[in-house]
């Protein structure tokens, strides 16, 4: 398996800095991926998907026009939700949960659609818990 190169490297952190990603963000996006946080430690192919990630994700949130993303509304809806799920004390799981439902980890990210979907999946298992609290005993 071919690793990752310097101008792959390059483009990656460009890219970065080009579209102000935090570091964070960044990592993510790799450890999605490859499974793991460590740039140096990816292939070729997960560099090129890496770059074309960060590429899409980048068109999409520095397009001026802000309806090309989840409103305020939207993203307060999800963190209800998060809240009432008892998931506000651990990130991950939200972004783990968005991440299968739609591909994107932040909600700053998400398009309109994507976020529909994600809320909608969100109040289903939101339902689903309340019904099971009774019989569970918490």
């Amino acid at each position: 398996m071919e690793m990752i190169n310097a101008d792959q490297r390059r483009k990656i952190f460009g890219l970065q800095k080009q579209y102000r990603i935090e570091k964070d963000d960044l990592y993510s996006i790799v450890e999605q991926i490859s499974g793991n946080r460590s740039i140096s430690a990816l292939s070729k192919e997960q560099a090129i998907k890496v770059i074309d990630r960060i590429a899409k994700l980048s068109g999409e949130i520095k397009k001026p026009n802000r309806e090309h993303r989840a409103n305020d509304a939207q993203i307060g809806k999800i963190r209800k939700l998060e809240k009432e799920l008892r998931w506000d004390g651990d990130p991950k799981r939200l972004q783990g949960f968005m991440g299968r439902v739609v591909g994107v980890e932040r909600p700053v990210w998400l398009t309109p659609q994507q976020a529909s979907k994600v809320i909608e999946a969100l109040k289903a298992m939101k339902t689903r818990a309340d019904r099971q609290v009774p019989s569970s005993g918490g």
